[in-house]
């Protein structure tokens, strides 16, 4: 059912084979935008599927961020981890917050209350964080244009 919502939606992008998942497709939100999310069925919960996935920063914008003083830095990212706090959203700041190189989010959506309009909006906030990452990463970098952002999975 998952699978044919995100055929339907025009996002499907592929099955992983994946020996800790029952089911794990690859979502690219926006279509052809090389922006993946997993959504994977964990073996060990049958009762869940997880939204997922994450930004790696670049060398350009690691440097941006890493260059501004640390007093500077540290209360950005204090408002960010505030900002995404009270999202339904989980995150996580990769391999830690003095040292941030990768940004993941994931959203468990358990299976007595799944719908299509739920999963969607579970894919769309999960985007959206990503692009609050990519956006406050160029902001900070003082570019406009695409990101050169890696894609994390």
């Amino acid at each position: 059912m998952v699978r044919d919502w995100l055929v339907e939606e025009g996002i499907y992008k592929d099955k992983v084979a994946d020996e800790n998942a029952d089911y794990h497709f690859l979502a690219e939100i926006p279509p052809n935008s090389r922006q993946f999310i997993d959504v994977v069925f964990p073996k060990n919960r049958d009762d869940m599927v997880v939204v997922a996935s994450g930004i790696r920063l670049s060398d350009e914008h690691y440097r941006s961020l890493m260059s501004l003083n640390a007093e500077k830095r540290n209360e950005l990212l204090w408002k960010m981890r505030f900002d995404l706090l009270f999202l339904p959203t989980g995150f996580q700041i990769l391999p830690n917050v003095d040292d941030p190189q990768l940004f993941q989010f994931t959203r468990e959506l358990y299976f007595d209350g799944l719908n299509k309009n739920l999963f969607m909006d579970a894919i769309k906030q999960v985007h959206r964080c990503k692009l609050y990452v990519i956006w406050t990463m160029q902001r900070i970098s003082g570019k406009r244009d695409e990101p050169d952002m890696s894609m994390y999975r």
